[in-house]
């Protein structure tokens, strides 16, 4: 497939001495592998469960379970033209100079390894670590929405708040690699204390966990909402807040709505800044469709209406293999 938009670097040539790139994406329950072509087609697609899944896994066995992961992947395809590269997607700051992960709030204990080096001993092919929402966003650009954008905002709902910012047809990771953290803009400046230490920034009322806490905390006051019996069962997660929107609880929309709402004010002020001609918004498939039309509603109103008018905001189109095809990519341009 003839790639019309511009990247960072050309892709391997035919000579190259592999044909196969395998991608790894550390989610915040999960891990996703896979294996995918020169032209970004994903030719195969596993996820598992995180080992243990809880606070107190270890980062020793998430570690190790990235490895067999990513082994078993290539155990299925080095047949097949051989391994050209691995690349690995994390839920935090990468230090692109030095390749050692500075920040990951789901595991910090990664953090004290040195995994770059693991991998690249583990496996001998080159290794790329990229940042999660950048590595949706090289994918979209490639495959998605964004083909053919040369200014644009990837922007990842999750268990924290992401982005990937494309300028001039590039990722722009800034100095160290730390750029696209839009969940630290601070966006009310009497909210709650983030875990980074500031007050009022954007993940504490719109990551996947603080809209549970939101909603629980409404339901205090409203307990006619589906979610309301639902917790008190089991409790309830954000994709439970999702699929009762979807069925058309009043209390779930609103939430919804009102995290839209949120973003909207934090995209306001980067469309502004930036004069980008997108926005496209990631994160569970099902919650886009709820949060994309508050965004746009609410930066309509704080935006500054030329540049504001410049901007569509838009769903994202790939789902969770978003961040594997984008390491796999970009690991093939290093």
């Amino acid at each position: 497939m003839e790639q019309t938009q511009p990247h960072d670097r050309q892709p391997p040539t035919a000579g190259s001495s592999g044909s196969i790139l395998i991608g790894v994406d550390l989610g915040s329950h999960h891990i996703r592998t896979g294996a995918v072509d020169q032209n970004g087609k994903l030719l195969d697609f596993q996820r598992e469960p995180q080992q243990g899944d809880t606070a107190a896994t270890s980062s020793r066995a998430i570690a190790d379970q990235l490895i067999a992961a990513a082994g078993r992947m290539i155990a299925a395809h080095s047949g097949v033209g051989g391994i050209a590269a691995i690349g690995v997607a994390l839920p935090g700051l990468i230090h692109h100079e030095t390749h050692r992960i500075v920040n990951l709030p789901n595991a910090p204990g990664l953090v004290g390894l040195d995994l770059y080096t693991e991998f690249k001993n583990a496996f001998g092919v080159p290794i790329y670590f990229e940042n999660n929402a950048n590595a949706a966003a090289f994918a979209e650009m490639t495959l998605g929405v964004a083909k053919g954008e040369s200014d644009w905002l990837y922007l990842h709902i999750g268990s924290g708040v992401g982005a990937g910012l494309v300028l001039d047809g590039k990722l722009r990771r800034g100095k160290s690699g730390f750029a696209g953290e839009i969940g630290h803009i601070n966006i009310d400046p009497e909210g709650i204390e983030c875990p980074c230490g500031s007050f009022g920034c954007l993940e504490t009322v719109a990551s996947a966990p603080n809209i549970v806490r939101r909603t629980r905390d409404r339901l205090r006051k409203d307990n006619t909402s589906s979610l309301s019996r639902l917790g008190a069962v089991r409790g309830f997660t954000y994709d439970d807040v999702i699929a009762s929107a979807k069925t058309g609880d009043d209390l779930a929309k609103m939430m919804l709505q009102r995290t839209g709402f949120f973003i909207g004010r934090a995209v306001a002020g980067v469309i502004n800044l930036l004069n980008l001609s997108m926005v496209a918004v990631g994160g569970s498939p099902a919650g886009r469709a709820f949060l994309v039309p508050a965004i746009i509603e609410e930066t309509r109103r704080r935006g500054f209406p030329p540049v504001r008018d410049d901007c569509r905001i838009v769903a994202a189109e790939l789902d969770g293999e978003a961040g594997v095809i984008g390491a796999a990519l970009l690991a093939a341009r290093e």
